[in-house]
């Protein structure tokens, strides 16, 4: 006779554009999940609560079952502000330092971000210390570590020992967007996914890694390409995507030491661009699903907490 997995935790990663719920069994698996355009950036901060029970409605959730929360929902414009950790922080400290959202019925908590206040280059991350709990939780290193987090604004971070020492974001995914579709540069692009195989794509990332400080004319080479050579407006996209990369690659390298092989943190098609970029500096990578590590840090999280409210 199977036995029926007890719902233990709600797992929720609420960023600015999406809403991502999952239900974790007592055993840490993933018993049903919900997701939502309702981002931080179009819910009210009355609204939080309103849309969140919602959710655990159609999930049949109980009142008893809590609900540990990561993202843009712990930032000053969310629901409650979570403080950020100013580093060296250890994962230990991110567990142990989620909010309670207070006078209501159901435990929810919201975990804090990460700060480095530094006079020449501050920096701030919130959700993706979340994910870096979850590696440390899934696939622990000892000594140091370097983790690349592709994405809108791409996170760069030295770990050692379970403490996050340094990290630089790069806001390539902005970059990408703004000048595929907002420049002179739009008339050239495709509305085509890049290929991480394409040899332009590699070459173009090669470029940027041998001479990062012409970025800028390079950028707007690729209009005049296309319009005396007939540059193919795929290949004009990679060619961004190549050029953008690269920069970020060589610009990780200039502010962190990095070492012959690092963790990549990401979707599946992210993760294959900077691989395949990566590959052109050298340096091996060790994939990791974004998703899977932000379950298994919300639920260290809350193993954290001092009621001993868990999953897995």
């Amino acid at each position: 006779m199977t036995r029926a997995i007890a719902p233990s935790l709600v797992a929720v990663d609420w960023g600015t554009s999406h809403l991502r719920i999952w239900l974790l069994g007592d055993d840490g698996s993933v018993v049903a999940e919900h997701g939502s355009d309702e981002g931080m950036s179009t819910t009210p901060r009355e609204g939080f609560h309103t849309v969140l029970e919602a959710h655990l409605a159609a999930l049949a959730v109980p009142l008893d079952v809590p609900v540990m929360m990561c993202g843009m929902v712990g930032s000053r414009q969310g629901w409650a502000e979570a403080r950020y950790l100013a580093l060296p922080a250890t994962l230990a400290d991110i567990a142990g330092g989620a909010v309670r959202i207070p006078d209501l019925p159901r435990d929810i908590f919201i975990m804090p971000g990460l700060c480095k206040p530094d006079e020449r280059y501050p920096d701030v991350m919130r959700g993706e210390e979340t994910q870096l709990l979850g590696l440390h939780r899934i696939s622990p290193v000892a000594g140091d570590r370097i983790a690349c987090m592709p994405g809108t604004h791409s996170k760069w971070v030295h770990m050692k020992d379970g403490s996050v020492t340094d990290f630089v974001t790069f806001m390539t995914g902005d970059a990408f967007a703004a000048l595929s579709s907002h420049s002179v540069l739009r008339h050239s692009m495709a509305d085509a996914p890049v290929d991480s195989a394409s040899p332009v794509f590699r070459e173009a990332v090669r470029m940027s890694l041998d001479c990062p400080a012409d970025i800028l004319a390079r950028l707007f080479s690729i209009r005049p390409a296309s319009l005396l050579e007939d540059l193919d407006p795929v290949h004009a996209k990679e060619r961004l995507s190549g050029f953008l990369i690269g920069e970020e690659i060589a610009g990780a390298r200039a502010r962190l030491s990095l070492p012959a092989e690092i963790d990549i943190i990401g979707g599946e098609a992210l993760s294959a661009l900077y691989e395949a970029a990566l590959s052109e500096a050298g340096i091996t990578c060790r994939i990791h699903d974004g998703k899977e590590l932000a379950i298994a840090g919300l639920a260290g999280a809350a193993n954290a907490m001092p009621d001993g409210a868990a999953a897995g």
